[in-house]
């Protein structure tokens, strides 16, 4: 084979498998735009720049949109010097950033394909240098690469991405990602998410511990500690020596304003249960939280349990309730896993013998008469 042939063949591969990864981590990313968003928040906390939160969801959909647009354009050869340049930029930023977070671990999840698969920062790391590796000479070789379109066809991609890409993202945001990748898509036996299967490995830890006499301090495994009673305990360390098998739901917990756990009367109701969220009231949308009204009292009216779960303090709860008279039960629970379970503030989710039914955004709750359909 003629050696310019092979060459071309190995850079439009290298080129497609690139594009590929990029548009396969913006489009996974872009269908939950706000999955992003709280990944971002935690970096910049973790970071201790929390006063870019604000801005966390524009962040979010511009990085992710930049992500998509390069891999359509490698794909499909549109202005390929230009966004050849720009992923070799992108990964030059990202390879040494995924080092760092690989070393400290401020997060633990890279977020860098969302929800629809989960990495480690090593994990992340690693993928950064093999993508690199595969960047590097189409870079150098970048000039050889060929378009088979116009510059009008070129320009006509990336309009086309860039719109399409912006559609997907605002229709998400305003209602409900249309891939669900998280633990609590429709159809899922949420008991099922709990348990841990039998012979799966758990978390392994090794101990130090830290005892006193006098002025001295000295550390002792578990297996050997002092017989010496002048000794006196200071402290244990603890270190995760293997991680284990940890269920996909794992925080999925109600507590009523008596602090009792409400979880088992969600799961084993064997009629429908109204489940809805509200991570923060603060941030919550006045008139969703107004249908709710509607919901509740239908719910009321056929003998269908009602949960309204928050993470918001008892005050604010009491605050809510007075200003826009939601006489419905509240129940609290953990911030994260009311945003994992839906992404929407307030949302609504409709369970029955501890299965998902079904999920509303609050701009898409449902009315009297589509509330009758589910009888």
């Amino acid at each position: 084979m003629d050696i310019n042939r092979f060459l071309k063949i190995l850079l439009n591969a290298g080129r497609t498998i690139i594009g590929l990864v990029f548009i396969f981590s913006g489009f996974v990313k872009g269908v939950d735009p706000l999955g992003t968003t709280y990944k971002l928040i935690d970096y910049f906390n973790a970071f201790h720049i929390g006063f870019l939160n604000s801005l966390s969801l524009v962040l979010s959909i511009i990085l992710n949109m930049s992500e998509f647009i390069l891999g359509i354009a490698l794909v499909f050869g549109a202005f390929t010097n230009f966004f050849v340049w720009m992923a070799l930029i992108y990964m030059s930023f990202f390879t040494p950033l995924t080092f760092v977070l690989a070393i400290n671990n401020p997060v633990t999840d890279c977020g860098c394909f969302g929800d629809a698969v989960v990495m480690t920062n090593w994990q992340t790391f690693f993928k950064n240098i093999a993508i690199v590796a595969i960047i590097v000479p189409v870079f150098i070789y970048r000039k050889k690469i060929q378009t088979p379109f116009s510059l009008k066809g070129q320009w006509g991609i990336i309009l086309i991405s860039i719109a399409s890409f912006l559609f997907l993202s605002v229709y998400t945001y305003r209602h409900l990602p249309i891939i669900d990748f998280r633990p609590y898509k429709t159809g899922t036996y949420i008991p099922d998410g709990i348990r841990i299967p039998e012979g799966m490995p758990v978390d392994s830890f090794s101990y130090t511990l830290f005892y006193q006499k006098g002025e001295t301090v000295k550390e002792f495994a578990l297996e050997n500690l002092p017989a010496d009673t002048a000794w006196k305990w200071v402290k244990t360390k603890t270190k995760l020596v293997k991680k284990g098998y940890h269920p996909p739901i794992h925080d999925f917990s109600f507590t009523d304003q008596q602090e009792d756990n409400v979880t088992d009367s969600i799961l084993t109701d064997t009629s429908y249960v109204f489940l809805a969220v509200s991570n923060k009231l603060i941030k919550a949308s006045t008139d969703g939280l107004n249908a709710l009204k509607l919901i509740y009292e239908y719910s009321r009216k056929h003998n269908y349990k009602f949960y309204l779960a928050t993470s918001s303090t008892s005050d604010e709860i009491s605050r809510y309730q007075d200003e826009l008279s939601l006489h419905f039960p509240f129940y609290t629970a953990d911030d994260i896993m009311l945003k994992t379970v839906i992404r929407a503030n307030p949302g609504l989710v409709l369970i029955k013998n501890g299965t998902i039914i079904k999920k509303w955004h609050y701009n898409d709750f449902p009315c009297v008469e589509e509330l009758l359909k589910i009888e």
